[in-house]
């Protein structure tokens, strides 16, 4: 089944999630903030390598649509889906000020709802975080190994294990607990503007070793290895420049092996194995 014949079809209903309290301000907070431009160009770089123009794409966890709206103004069709009916409602808003309003569909779905979709897809991604607060990966790995054509890209950008910036900053703080949070196994509670929600923190083995059935890790980087995460936004404004040198050693440094484990987050890279 080629791309244009894909009729993805999607039966969730809208349910309550924890991300529907940030949805309003995620895009100011993270999206469009000074360290969230420089790490999310990162990322894109990667994705446009991988996702040629006229392709069709699945996007996980996609928030707001950030992601789904850049590839679609070049002329990439992503069909983009979130648990959160919040962020689908605000990412569609966006949508409608868009002229690739063709290229982009947006719809509330869980990840552990893949197999209400049906086609085959020439690639997919889930950007920042989002399989982080997934518990089960292996439905997922079947799912995409199912939706994804062979030799597809398959681009996972995680919360990495040992954030060297979380680390320092929480340890000059006093915060033991908060500073090697990341390393402990099993999932970790994290707080959502008041609601609790399980994080799990994959090692790249761990990911590797979890869709190795349907796919191949082709290469991984980190992201945010210089450039701070987010919390760190109020110390970066007004040093714009220190802000640009970070983000230049990052798309120069970042993938380099004993440096990529550092980031804030990492992105992998997996191929669909032939069928």
């Amino acid at each position: 089944m080629t791309a244009s014949a894909i009729q993805p079809v999607v039966l969730a209903t809208a349910i309550t999630e924890p991300f529907d309290s940030i949805a309003l301000d995620y895009d100011r907070v993270f999206t469009f903030s000074a360290i969230g431009k420089a790490q999310r160009s990162q990322v894109l770089r990667q994705i446009k390598r991988c996702f040629a123009r006229g392709s069709h794409v699945l996007e996980l966890n996609c928030g707001t649509g950030e992601d789904a709206l850049t590839l679609g103004r070049v002329g990439v069709r992503v069909s983009a889906y979130d648990a959160s009916p919040e962020m689908i409602r605000i990412a569609n808003l966006k949508l409608n000020s868009e002229p690739v309003a063709s290229k982009v569909q947006f719809s509330v779905l869980r990840n552990e709802q893949l197999f209400q979709l049906e086609g085959i897809f020439d690639g997919a991604f889930s950007n920042f975080a989002g399989l982080n607060c997934t518990l089960d990966w292996n439905c997922i790995a079947n799912e995409l190994a199912r939706l994804v054509k062979p030799g597809g890209h398959f681009l996972l950008c995680i919360m990495g294990r040992t954030c060297l910036w979380e680390m320092v900053h929480s340890i000059l703080r006093g915060r033991f607990s908060k500073a090697f949070r990341r390393t402990r196994r099993g999932p970790s509670i994290a707080r959502i503007d008041g609601s609790s929600i399980k994080i799990i923190y994959p090692s790249v083995n761990d990911a590797r070793i979890l869709f190795s059935s349907g796919f191949q890790l082709n290469g991984w980087r980190g992201v945010g290895v210089f450039v701070p995460p987010s919390f760190c936004e109020p110390y970066i404004l007004g040093n714009k420049r220190v802000l640009r040198l970070l983000a230049y050693l990052d798309s120069r440094f970042a993938h380099l092996p004993g440096v990529r484990c550092w980031g804030d987050h990492i992105l992998l890279d997996f191929v669909r194995r032939p069928v």
